[in-house]
């Protein structure tokens, strides 16, 4: 049997964009996430075949240095 990390536990992964712990299974903090505009958290929220594209357009956005507010994914 594997043990799973409870939801929300703390995994001491910082915050690609702050560098702040963040719960498990999150993408960013959250006031990393509040600063992201609504449509590009409802996209990034969606669980289908395009969720990986969507992180990986997320995390690259921040690795250019870019401003959250700024990012624009829609589907």
């Amino acid at each position: 049997m594997t043990a799973r990390t409870p939801r929300g536990a703390f995994t001491g992964r910082p915050c690609r964009s702050c560098k702040t712990p963040i719960p498990s299974r999150f993408y960013l903090c959250s006031t990393c996430w509040l600063l992201l505009p609504p449509p590009t958290r409802d996209a990034l929220s969606l669980r289908d075949e395009s969720a990986v594209a969507r992180l990986r357009a997320l995390y690259d956005h921040i690795d250019s240095g870019l401003l959250l507010a700024d990012l624009e994914i829609t589907s």
